[in-house]
């Protein structure tokens, strides 16, 4: 008889959430231990790594009573691939190559090099009952490493052994963000997917339990959020070890995992309840966390002093950001961490005024909310009291010109009419309908929508009229035109399929139709939270809550959802509107933890923390939203 034989890979560090389970029959589980070595983060790729797997043959221990457990005695080699890749050969004899004597605990080592490049790889082992990978299949099984360029690690793996701990980890070759693990929150992987995650055990020791008598394992789910769509299940293809994860939406559940040993020696079922978030991906794309300033730069180079709205550019993916007295490009640079280049395109940043101008010869004073006009390729910001217009130009003579083309900065009132004419009352949300060509601004000290014809130049330009609000109540009332109020209005979406706009009002989330710009047409309706009760629920309708002064809110238009920067709670809010079907104003958390936790981390779901997020911006292309968040950075949600 052979008895358990260890394999140690040497390997980059761990990518994985580490579980202690509970021995005996049947018993709760333990929640999961510490994270094993080599947490999520974002693996340097292409680089070539270098390892080697040292198989070690344990010692029977009646004292321990954790080594080993029983292996086929006909079990003569194993095969080791790289995601499925050709794979390294290596028969189990003390007169093997590459096999040695290694003391007392682990008699035999039997050293097998591999290689791949830097990053997330799945390893999938067989035995087999003859030497050099002939004869018959004795089992299968995976498990997830990563790769890194430099290092020579080891990662232990024992034939069969006692379990003492489960693991969780993604199967599929891929960036090592694409997956999130911790002591606490347990696994998280990304909304509306499906994908394949290795379910493994390791013995006290550390070592993964692979081979003929490794433990059988069982996966279910309890507490999945409804609407949510999670799932798991076996994957089928002679591989114990895989399963199918997936999920139709953002939410939670519980995955209860059993591992039943295969013989008595190797002990009592093993529990353990792993917490399973299925949410948006959150990585920093720009700043750097803590650190003030206003330079250009790529990744963490760049500084931001005050990030307060995003606009997606359509044309060539641009996000332009308002920060501080500036207004500046970000070019995300494909999604990955630290990877955009931000410039300035206008505003002084040693001045805060309101001139127009070209470049830094243009001033700003309090630019709050930012819209994207796609058919001509302006921007638009509420300043103060006023709108202006920047041509981004793209480097060429007309790059960031200046100009106030609806309200006056001197004057503040809720005043309807043209250009300068007409006044506004601290505006701060601002979205372009392309449909019509408007703007549509939330004016926040007025308490009103107002409806604004850009112009570019012609007759009608800088035409403002009042839809809905009224000014001299700013209250929370459904209704039309100047008979609905709100209490505290920010940010400004338009569902681009009929039309109509939705607004955040203080812990609310409103409709507004538009009317087709008829005065005071404005049928307003609210569709999520309420005004009356501020808090952090997850829920439908009414019933769910908002924290208090939501500011930014973006249309969704694959889908017709909307997603809204919880600012107060510090995560970001998914909201299907349902145009009055069941799932009218259903509200979910996509990223980030509640008002309790506002600080920085990049990660899945609610492992992420924003610090305050503003005014997120959709980019239909890579599914993603972008928010500034108040720790001096502009991160990428993908969604």
């Amino acid at each position: 008889m052979r008895y358990g034989s260890r394999l140690s890979f040497l390997f980059a560090a761990l990518l994985t959430a580490g579980l202690a389970g509970c021995g005996g029959g049947g018993s709760g589980g333990a929640g999961p231990a510490a994270v094993l070595p080599g947490g999520p983060g974002l693996p340097s790729t292409g680089a070539a790594a270098n390892a080697h797997v040292v198989i070690s043959i344990p010692k029977p221990s009646a004292s321990t009573g954790r080594t080993p457990a029983y292996v086929s005695p006909a079990t003569q080699s194993i095969s080791v691939a790289v995601d499925g890749g050709t794979p390294t050969v290596q028969n189990l004899s003390s007169s093997s190559p590459n096999c040695s004597s290694a003391g007392t605990a682990y008699p035999m080592n039997c050293t097998v090099p591999v290689s791949a490049t830097a990053g997330s790889h799945t390893l999938t082992f067989i035995t087999y009952d003859q030497p050099n990978a002939a004869g018959n299949k004795l089992s299968a099984n995976s498990i997830s490493v990563t790769f890194v360029a430099g290092q020579n690690p080891a990662i232990p793996v024992v034939l069969a052994g006692v379990p003492a701990s489960f693991q969780v980890a993604s199967a599929t070759t891929m960036s090592s963000s694409s997956i999130s693990g911790s002591a606490t929150t347990g696994y998280g992987f990304l909304m509306a997917s499906t994908s394949k995650i290795l379910i493994v055990t390791l013995d006290a020791d550390g070592n993964y339990i692979v081979g003929p008598g490794a433990p059988t394992i069982a996966a279910s789910l309890t507490g999945v959020t409804a609407g949510s769509g999670i799932a798991i299940a076996p994957a089928g293809g002679g591989n114990p070890n895989l399963f199918t994860l997936a999920s139709t939406g953002a939410g939670s559940a519980a995955l209860a995992l059993t591992a039943t040993p295969s013989a008595a020696l190797a002990g009592s079922a093993l529990n353990a309840t792993v917490p399973l978030s299925a949410g948006a991906l959150v990585t920093t794309v720009a700043g750097e966390n803590g650190a003030t300033g206003l330079v250009d730069g790529t990744g963490t180079t760049a500084r931001f002093s005050g990030p307060s709205g995003d606009a997606y550019d359509s044309a060539n993916g641009n996000i332009y950001v308002v920060d501080s007295c500036m207004i500046r490009a970000v070019t995300p640079g494909n999604g990955t961490a630290n990877s955009a280049t931000v410039t300035t395109i206008a505003g002084d940043p040693a001045a805060c005024g309101h001139v127009d101008g070209t470049g830094t010869g243009a001033q700003f004073r309090f630019p709050y909310g930012i819209a994207y006009d796609s058919t001509n390729g302006d921007l638009y910001v509420p300043d103060g009291c006023s709108i202006r217009q920047i041509t981004p130009g793209n480097g060429t003579a007309n790059s960031g010109v200046v100009t106030t083309i609806a309200g006056n900065y001197t004057t503040c009132g809720e005043i309807d009419g043209t250009g300068t004419g007409a006044q506004l009352n601290y505006p701060d949300g601002i979205a372009y309908d392309a449909a019509t060509h408007d703007l549509y601004v939330t004016d926040e000290s007025g308490c009103t929508v107002r409806q604004i014809d850009p112009g570019n130049g012609t007759l009608n330009s800088g035409v403002v009229i009042t839809i809905a609000g009224n000014p001299s109540s700013c209250t929370s009332t459904d209704g039309t035109g100047a008979s609905a109020t709100f209490n505290n209005i920010e940010g400004v979406a338009v569902d681009s399929a009929n039309g109509d706009l939705y607004v955040t009002d203080n812990c609310s989330v409103r409709q507004v139709t538009t009317g087709n710009g008829s005065a005071n047409s404005g049928v307003v309706t609210t569709i999520a939270g309420s005004n009356s009760t501020c808090g952090f629920v997850d829920g439908t309708g009414t019933a769910a809550q908002f924290a208090s002064g939501l500011n930014g809110i973006d249309y969704d238009p694959t889908n017709g959802d909307l997603y809204v920067s919880d600012d107060g709670n510090c995560n970001l809010r998914q909201v299907t509107p349902g145009n009055g079907t069941a799932n009218s104003g259903v509200v979910t958390t996509i990223a980030g933890g509640n008002s309790s936790e506002c600080t920085f981390a990049d990660g899945l779901g609610n492992i992420a923390r924003f610090n305050y997020p503003f005014f997120p911006a959709y980019d239909p292309t890579n599914n993603s939203l972008y928010v500034g968040d108040d720790n001096y950075t502009i991160r990428q949600v993908q969604l």
